[in-house]
């Protein structure tokens, strides 16, 4: 058994070390607790401000051994530190309370307790605690206190997904506090009645809930319930949503996400984006849904949070860009949805046994694998294609450039042709000239010289060296004479053999088809 005295100087020894660096200023020394805490309940001071009065409320109450006081003086602190450290000094005024052995104080540190927890998304330790608070706080002793438990225990079950035990204590809440005067019992009031507005749309009652929404937007007019009015308003854009009127809920979304932005309240900033997304996609202005979406992602992501009805987002974005053939988006909302679920799971283990969702676990990683298959398979069919391609490329390439310098060469040739062409038409005729020159050396008669002379004259002139299959015999057929004479005529007259005669006239017809024929050139 643990020493009662180990016990208090721990838990002293821990308030010690809270407050181990703060000294009372001189100017708050002799300060009562009320003047301090007139001071600390002063709205219109600054943070650094009320923290110096509450830690000098701590240390008069330290100084003085003053257990309630320093539980009181505690408590202003719990809603100024990180959760992590408003836990702590909620377990320290938890073990204060059970010193002074009063259920009101115990039943309060509870309820401290599950407040932090609830808001650290702890809800099996929120419920546990808020249970423990009943048992120690009741009507008699505490009646708005005890209707704070009920309202906190309908939160959870709402959360859950009881929602007929949620209306039920969210309904008791409302009544009560509707009886009750002053800003506290109307605060109460009207968060407890907005609450049974979205049990009755959970429950798929919505001309209950929209009857309840239009009252609440009504009575929470005006600068000091503007809060809760701006939730009424998300309520009713929600309803409306599955309800199918598009268009009205896009303007009660819109209308209520500034407050609630003002208000950095991330889980709701994220379900107003959600059912702003969904709505523009009923619309079909794709464009404009999946951007409010994505804004719901980016929020989970950096919270690192997760919640049911959040959830839907992931369902949506994976039927989406399944109907887009978009495998890479696809795959990465799977893993986001695997990892919500993993969030749901720790957060909701031991108070669930079932989670209604389109998409399983199971279906889910299945559903991954088969994801991350075919994009691997796509993967090597895209390096394959883009290897083949490549290659065509670079054949093509290879021709483009082989086609462009023999085109080149063709080019120069056809210039040099051209120019050869008008060199030759500046000369005389050979055939004619050919008859003046002396030939003694030819060793032939001088008219069968004339006459072969004249007769390959009208063989050029009437193109007849274009016919197929001619031949030399043919020639010396034709002009009536043999090789022999012939050949040595062209020899002598024209400086070449037969063939290279035959050859050349057949080019220099082609360069003048070239030189003058459009069409050829082409």
């Amino acid at each position: 058994m643990k020493s009662p005295y180990l016990f208090i100087f721990l838990l002293w020894n821990f308030f010690a070390i809270a407050q181990q660096e703060f000294k009372t200023p001189d100017s708050l020394s002799d300060k009562t607790y009320d003047e301090l805490l007139d001071r600390i309940n002063n709205y219109d001071m600054d943070s650094t401000t009320v923290n110096l009065y509450i830690n000098s409320y701590i240390e008069k109450a330290k100084n003085e051994s003053d257990s309630k006081n320093l539980i009181l003086g505690y408590r202003k602190l719990l809603n100024k530190k990180p959760q992590a450290l408003a836990l702590q000094y909620a377990d320290s005024i938890l073990k204060l309370a059970n010193t002074l052995k009063k259920d009101e104080e115990i039943g309060y540190a509870y309820l401290d307790r599950a407040v932090i927890y609830y808001i650290s998304k702890n809800y099996q330790k929120s419920l546990d605690n808020y249970l423990l608070a009943d048992k120690y706080i009741n009507e008699e002793n505490d009646a708005y206190t005890q209707y704070k438990i009920k309202y906190g225990i309908a939160n959870i079950k709402l959360y859950l997904g009881n929602y007929e035990e949620a209306l039920e204590l969210f309904s008791l809440c409302t009544d009560f506090y509707k009886k009750g005067e002053g800003y506290n019992n109307r605060q109460g009031y009207l968060n407890s009645f907005c609450s049974v507005g979205l049990c009755y749309f959970k429950l798929g009652r919505y001309q209950e809930c929209s009857e309840t929404n239009k009252i609440g937007i009504k009575e929470s007019q005006g600068a000091d319930y503007k809060v809760i009015h701006n939730y009424f308003l998300q309520s009713e854009g929600i309803n409306q949503f599955f309800q199918k009127n598009y268009k009205e809920a896009i303007q009660y979304l819109s209308k209520s996400l500034p407050e609630i932005a003002k208000n950095n309240d991330f889980m709701n900033i994220a379900l107003n984006d959600m059912y702003l997304g969904k709505s523009y996609l009923k619309l079909n202005e794709e464009e404009t849904g999946i951007n409010y979406l994505q804004k719901v992602d980016s929020i989970l992501q950096k919270h690192h949070y997760a919640n049911i009805e959040l959830r839907k987002t992931y369902e949506v974005f994976i039927n989406y860009y399944k109907e887009k053939g978009d495998l890479e988006n696809q795959l990465l909302y799977t893993n986001r949805l695997l990892d919500a679920d993993k969030i749901l799971e720790k957060n909701y283990k031991d108070l669930i046994s079932t989670i209604h969702k389109e998409y399983d676990t199971a279906e889910l990683v299945a559903s991954k694998n088969n994801l991350e298959k075919t994009l691997k398979r796509n993967t090597i069919i895209s390096y394959s294609i883009y290897g083949l391609s490549s290659i065509i490329i670079l054949i093509i390439t290879y021709m483009l450039i082989a086609n462009y310098k023999k085109q080149k060469r063709y080019k120069q040739k056809y210039e040099e042709l051209i120019a050869k062409a008008k060199e030759r038409e500046k000369q005389p005729e050979q055939a004619i000239q050919a008859t003046k020159v002396n030939t003694d050396e030819l060793d032939i008669n001088k008219d069968i010289v004339f006459k072969i002379l004249k007769g390959l004259e009208t063989f050029e002139h009437k193109e007849e060296y274009l016919g197929i299959g001619l031949t030399q015999s043919l020639l010396a057929e034709e002009l009536d004479t043999n090789t022999t004479y012939l050949s040595k005529v062209i020899n002598h007259y024209k400086g070449k053999n037969f063939n290279s005669y035959l050859n050349e006239l057949r080019v220099n017809h082609a360069v003048s088809l070239l030189k003058n024929s459009p069409t050829h050139r082409r």
